[in-house]
């Protein structure tokens, strides 16, 4: 699908709620809410480096269930051991595109053994020649537009806005339902 084409779909906008993660408390609530997930949408956001040598740790996991995506906002509580199960429990999918880096700047905050994580590019990398964006498998599976407006903002603000907290929500929403879709 052609940028020209993406642009002319709808915008996706999931309904589900989110919830931002600041406190510890707050964050093992949340946790045990995705426990009882069998799979999760799935990424991170990282503030961007604009000079060579300049390096940011991951201030934002999203990881999403159908009814809520949680923000855990990792520039204010720490990514703990409870976090670090989740993310090796091999019971529960978590599903993103381009999850390779995104689990590196992981593992540099807190070593773990990755597992579960379905990356969609690598699926559909099976059947095509090209790596497909997560905004193209949007287009493609759910005839729908991501957008990518809020993707350079800082992460690490004191306050994440309406605006960035909904698209790091979508983009774990939306990981979610191209899976769905792919194996329907």
């Amino acid at each position: 699908m052609s940028k020209e084409e993406l642009q002319t779909l709808s915008l996706f906008n999931h309904p589900g709620r989110y919830e931002l993660i600041e406190t510890v408390s707050s964050a093992l609530q949340a946790i045990e809410e995705l426990k009882k997930a069998t799979t999760l949408g799935f990424d991170t956001e990282t503030r961007p480096s604009f000079r060579k040598g300049e390096f940011y740790h991951v201030a934002l996991l999203q990881l999403a269930t159908h009814e809520c995506c949680y923000l855990f906002r990792l520039n204010k509580i720490p990514l703990s051991a409870e976090l670090v199960s989740l993310l090796e429990d091999e019971k529960i999918k978590k599903v993103g595109v381009g999850i390779r880096d995104d689990v590196i700047a992981l593992q540099k905050m807190h070593k773990f053994t990755p597992s579960g994580f379905v990356d969609l590019s690598e699926i559909t990398r099976i059947s095509r020649s090209t790596c497909l964006s997560l905004r193209s498998l949007c287009g493609m599976y759910l005839n729908q537009r991501l957008s990518k407006g809020a993707k350079v903002t800082n992460w690490e603000n004191p306050v994440l806005t309406d605006s960035q907290a909904r698209y790091a929500a979508n983009d774990a929403f939306v990981s979610l339902l191209i899976l769905e879709k792919m194996f329907l």
